[in-house]
Formats: C-alpha cells, sequence, structure tokens
C-alpha cells in the first residue's frame, strides 16, 4: 500500500493573481450593488455568499497528494486530476514555498508549505534512487 499524504497548494503566481482578482471581484459587485441601492437587498447577498463559498473552495480545494510514484493535483474549476508521474520531473528546482518542476518539456510552478516542500523533496529522492537502482 502506498502511502499518501495531502497537502494545499496554489498554483503559479499570474495563476494566482489572476484567480483571486476575479473572486475579490464578486466582493466587489456585492458591494457595489448594496451600496448604489442604498439598502441591503438580496443580490447583494448573493454575491456575497458566492465570494465567501468560492474563497473557501479556492483555499480548500486546491490539494496535491503526495504518494511514492506521483503526485495528483486536484484543480478547481476543471473535473479532471492533473496526475504527474514523479519520474517525469526533470530539473526540480525548490525554494521556501515554491517548486518549479519541468513535466514533459511544460515548466509548472507550485506555491506550498515547508512540510509540504520537505515531503515532495524526499518523494523525488526516494523516487531518483529508485531509478539509480534500477538502472
Amino acid at each position: 500500500m502506498e502511502e499518501e499524504t495531502r497537502y494545499f497548494y496554489q498554483p503559479d503566481l499570474t495563476g494566482t493573481i489572476i484567480s483571486w482578482c476575479w473572486t475579490f471581484l464578486l466582493f466587489l459587485i456585492g458591494l457595489i450593488v448594496w451600496l448604489e441601492i442604498t439598502h441591503f437587498q438580496w443580490v447583494s447577498a448573493l454575491f456575497f455568499v458566492a465570494f465567501v463559498i468560492l474563497t473557501f473552495l479556492e483555499i480548500k480545494q486546491r490539494t496535491v497528494v503526495i504518494t511514492p510514484t506521483k503526485l495528483v493535483f486536484s484543480r478547481l474549476l476543471q473535473r479532471d486530476y492533473l496526475m504527474i508521474p514523479l519520474a517525469d520531473i526533470r530539473q526540480p528546482r525548490f525554494t521556501k514555498h515554491t517548486v518549479t518542476m519541468t513535466v514533459n518539456g511544460e515548466v509548472l510552478n507550485f506555491t506550498f508549505s515547508q512540510k509540504a516542500i520537505k515531503r515532495l523533496q524526499l518523494a523525488l529522492n526516494n523516487q531518483t534512487e529508485e531509478t539509480s537502482r534500477d538502472h
């Protein structure tokens, strides 16, 4: 049985900024509608509820499952998971909170907690040791 650990992540900086700007836009629309009508309306409440739900989903639904053989990313508005076999990861670069890796010629950037970064480094080290033993 494979050991699985789940961590939260944010996508690359550009994607994160765009996503959070659209989310915050819901809050601003609700605020503008409320102030334009001069008393609280159900339309404003709907925008505020949509903002809270989307904020919760953006924080809690972006997870990565790290197994000894692959990374499985759940994405917010896409049905399919992004599965990356550890053997396909090339040139991983780690900073305090980010990982940059090349997978099939595509450069991917993710933001993680420090604990997740350490677990990912361990998983990649184990994968490289196993492949070197197999060859």
